[in-house]
């Protein structure tokens, strides 16, 4: 089974190549397509367990959602390779990944998600650096605080 989806996994990342590929009559790569292979690969790999191919895939799509001005699906990819890093238990190594997602999240216009990105990565490293998790929790709680902010500013324009 593992090496039936490593298989499927190579054949996927194959076919994300040859969509990056140009030619005389491609002159434009298709990242669109090549982030839904990598994609496919990176869930291939996580269900065989080669957690990081997996993160690499991911991160791979990534690069291609941001290619393609997809933000937000650029981050849940990244957030993705963070989380293949905590199934490798590397927890100190995922937080980077997590908080750059967080910071796609924002600038995407998406504060929620953001905020439940911040408070999965302070549970993650929770038990090893506490004084990490805390600062975590008040990121996630900063960015409540700025939503909440500006809809009050909004809500005072009207009355």
């Amino acid at each position: 089974m593992a090496a039936q989806k490593i298989n499927e996994a190579h054949e996927h990342i194959a076919k994300a190549e040859k969509c990056l590929k140009t030619s005389m009559t491609k002159w434009k790569p298709d990242f669109d397509s090549a982030a839904s292979e990598y994609a496919k690969a990176a869930v291939c790999f996580k269900n065989a367990k080669q957690y990081e191919q997996a993160k690499d895939a991911y991160l791979k799509e990534a690069e291609c959602q941001t290619e393609n001005k997809t933000l937000f699906h650029a981050a849940k990819a990244i957030e993705q390779a963070g989380m293949m890093l905590k199934e490798q238990k590397k927890m100190p190594e995922a937080i980077p990944y997590i908080e750059k997602a967080c910071m796609m999240y924002m600038e995407n216009g998406t504060p929620d998600t953001a905020a439940m990105a911040l408070d999965r990565a302070g549970k993650l490293i929770e038990p090893i650096n506490l004084e990490k998790a805390v600062d975590l929790y008040q990121k996630a709680a900063g960015v409540f605080e700025v939503r909440t902010a500006q809809g009050l500013h909004r809500l005072s324009d009207y009355v």
